[in-house]
């Protein structure tokens, strides 16, 4: 994305990273951003956000997931990648209570049957799984959802709250960001621009 850390483009007034944690805020008590390093820590550093270094470079987001819960003293955390602008607290308390009422250890979105587990709620006992997978060399966010009891929350739940599925999109390539800022000026009523294009974040 021509260089920029995604986190840092802007989308609507703010930069994604600011949009992201102003959701998360909402419904979290604390919101720690985790970087691959302390030089991304060293460029959200104006931004005054608290920040971790995994641990665990280079392994994905699964060791990003265990820094966050290794670190944690909440009894659930709200995992969201950080290039995913249009992230939600309304979806993110309905996985919440989804995962209270079913008793599981994580409630991820599954949408037209794809998980999205960078978009989800996981129990802070999950470190556990976490920690074995990262062990036993598989390093996928699907093999810890295996190893989890974890509970699907599906379109039609979504739906019947009234919430926009579009809590689950993020950004990898130019034009899914030139497509976000259209998003962002239709429904927030802001200009935007994309001549800066280039995850507690992860």
């Amino acid at each position: 994305m021509g260089g920029l850390m995604k986190a840092l483009l802007p989308i609507g007034e703010q930069s994604m990273i600011e949009h992201v944690s102003r959701q998360m805020s909402r419904l979290c008590s604390s919101v720690t951003v985790v970087v691959a390093s302390e030089e991304q820590g060293k460029l959200l550093s104006g931004l005054n956000y608290p920040y971790l270094i995994d641990e665990t470079p280079g392994r994905g987001p699964l060791a990003a997931l265990h820094t966050a819960l290794a670190y944690n003293c909440y009894s659930a955390v709200w995992v969201s990648a950080c290039d995913m602008p249009f992230v939600s607290d309304k979806a993110a308390a309905l996985l919440l209570r989804e995962m209270e009422e079913s008793g599981s250890m994580a409630a991820v979105p599954c949408l037209e049957g794809q998980l999205h587990p960078l978009q989800a709620i996981y129990r802070a006992e999950c470190v556990e799984q976490v920690e074995r997978c990262l062990q036993e060399g598989d390093y996928r966010m699907k093999g810890l959802l295996n190893k989890l009891n974890v509970v699907r929350v599906t379109e039609d739940k979504f739906h019947a709250a009234g919430i926009n599925l579009s809590f689950i999109e993020n950004i990898n390539t130019p034009e899914q960001y030139e497509a976000a800022l259209q998003v962002a000026e239709e429904e927030w009523g802001v200009a935007v621009g994309g001549s800066r294009l280039s995850n507690h974040g992860l």
